[in-house]
């Protein structure tokens, strides 16, 4: 599903090179090199129009790489340098630091930073300082050493990484990071996360800053920029529930606007927010009521992509109704294009709980399952889909009376493994489970053959007492269905089951279970084992209580 979502929609992104330091930076270096030892200057010529990059980017791409290296100076304690440096009010106080011998790297960036603070507020221009001799020597302390030092390079830097201001915040361990996130627009912001995604650099510590610093800003993101932010982070897998609010919140107060003219934008939205598994019902009902007003020019992927996150969040939007009514004739095999693609939208109708018996025959049909075969189509994640279409023909969908998958087709035995969270938890389970029933008495893992596992299954009368798994005959014996359910079956934004887990639950419900649902939110692994036992104990008499 997930592969799915990428493909569906490609997110059109033109990123520009960041100019988060203004223009000062190519003369910086230039001149910069030009202190140093003089090399051939053919050789020069030819490795700037071959390799030098624009000029918006050195100064952030050379004299900031350099900060990552760690040097002993950087650990002293300089209490004169630093109440200098905090209390300067001119560029000529800032600079003198770089007069005298053994300047730290940790200086250097300190003023560079409050230049670059100055400079981005207008506070004084690139000219007061970009050609001055103690700038060009701070700029060569940061990208070859300390000067005066006995053991500072004189070979050149080997080719730098990174491109643009993401160098700069790459100094994660450092406070000034922080600094200079802060000291950046939030546009330039959102072009730092872009790039990340691009790269897919996940630091946490960047991220967290970058997060608070854009949920913080007062300025609006428009359409655009709200929909690369959260392409970014659903690349880069992150959650902060306060930049989430501000992306909604921004995207609800765009999206009532009239300035919107085409959807892709609007799909990659969509495609995002499913991605991250984020459930916020304004903003999902804000998104429907748009595609549903302007569905004449959206574009048929997007309407696609709108069904497939709706039946991730398990959300059916305030305008439902007049959704269906209007959206749901376009969904059609013609406009999938590809079997793969289509069978993900009648997955997402079953979901949903809107697929008809129709749309379930055209996926159950062997000439379909053939054509996803010789399309190379029927991977893993397709034949999971398949059964729990065919587990919603069996026990869902009422006078279905179309092809079925064969109980001894092979794809029934499909198996998939589980995440390291979600083994840890069902292990802790079943440990607990061994105090309550004995071993003979349950089952776990068990697969049920429409594309899902149980994780523990057993047996018990209506006192709660267990019985043999194959008792017969006996009215009293109630079917009990443990699910447990990891970080990742959870949606975001509000603590709900994801669709496809309210769908097993609705499937074993139907094929006479009692369902004992086990979040990670109420079953900690770390507890004691007496705790947990007196959990699941509770758990297991609520379920055989429930009528």
């Amino acid at each position: 599903m997930l592969n799915f979502y990428r493909n569906i929609f490609q997110h059109s992104k033109s990123l520009k090179r960041l100019p988060p330091l203004r223009s000062f930076v190519s003369a910086t270096i230039a001149e910069a090199k030009s202190v140093n030892n003089a090399t051939n200057p053919e050789e020069e010529k030819d490795k700037t129009s071959s390799t030098t990059p624009p000029k918006s980017n050195c100064m952030v791409k050379t004299v900031f790489a350099s900060i990552q290296l760690q040097d002993k100076d950087d650990q002293i304690n300089t209490p004169f340098t630093d109440k200098k440096l905090e209390t300067a009010t001119t560029v000529d106080e800032l600079l003198s630091i770089s007069e005298g011998n053994g300047v730290s790297r940790r200086h250097a960036l300190k003023v560079v930073s409050i230049l670059s603070a100055w400079t981005s507020s207008d506070k004084i221009a690139l000219k007061e300082f970009e050609r001055d001799p103690r700038f060009l020597r701070l700029c060569k302390i940061l990208t070859k050493g300390s000067i005066g030092s006995k053991t500072a390079r004189t070979t050149p830097s080997p080719p730098l990484k990174s491109d643009d201001l993401t160098t700069v915040l790459s100094v994660t361990a450092d406070d000034e990071a922080a600094k200079l996130v802060s000291s950046i627009t939030l546009s330039q912001m959102i072009k730092v996360l872009s790039t990340l995604s691009i790269k897919r650099r996940r630091s946490t510590l960047l991220l967290q800053t970058l997060a608070f610093n854009i949920a913080g800003s007062s300025e609006q993101m428009n359409i655009k920029e709200c929909a690369d932010l959260l392409y970014s982070i659903s690349c880069l897998n992150f959650f902060d529930e306060n930049l989430f609010a501000k992306s909604a919140n921004n995207v609800i107060s765009a999206l009532q606007g009239t300035n919107i003219t085409k959807s892709a934008v609007i799909g990659s939205i969509i495609t995002s927010v499913g991605l991250l598994k984020y459930k916020n019902p304004d903003l999902l009902d804000a998104i429907s009521d748009w595609v549903v007003k302007n569905h004449t020019i959206c574009r048929p992927q997007d309407i696609f992509s709108l069904f497939m996150t709706l039946a991730v969040l398990n959300y059916i939007p305030s305008n439902s109704k007049h959704m269906f009514k209007v959206l749901l004739p376009q969904l059609t095999p013609a406009e999938a294009g590809r079997p793969g693609i289509w069978l993900e939208i009648v997955w997402s109708l079953v979901l949903l709980n809107q697929a008809t018996c129709e749309q379930l025959k055209s996926v159950l049909h062997e000439e379909f399952i053939n054509k996803l075969k010789e399309q190379k189509g029927l991977n893993t994640s397709a034949i999971l889909k398949l059964l729990n279409i065919d587990g919603a023909a069996h026990y869902l969908i009422q006078n279905y009376k179309g092809p079925k998958i064969a109980t001894d087709q092979y794809i029934r035995k499909t198996s998939f493994p589980m995440g390291k969270e979600k083994e840890l938890m069902v292990n802790s389970v079943i440990d607990a489970l061994k105090s309550l029933i004995p071993d003979s008495y349950f089952r776990s893992r068990v697969n049920t053959g429409l594309g899902f596992y149980i994780d523990a299954e057993c047996a018990l009368d209506k006192s709660c007492n267990p019985l043999p798994l194959k008792s017969t005959g006996n009215a009293e014996i109630i079917k009990v269905a443990m699910l447990t359910y990891d970080y990742h079956d959870i949606c975001k934004g509000k603590s709900d089951l994801t669709g496809i887990n309210v769908f097993c639950q609705r499937l074993l419900t139907a094929m006479g279970y009692r369902v004992v649902s086990i979040p990670f939110t109420d079953f900690r692994v770390t507890d004691k084992i007496v705790n947990k036992v007196q959990y699941l104990e509770n758990q297991l008499k609520q379920a055989v209580s429930r009528q």
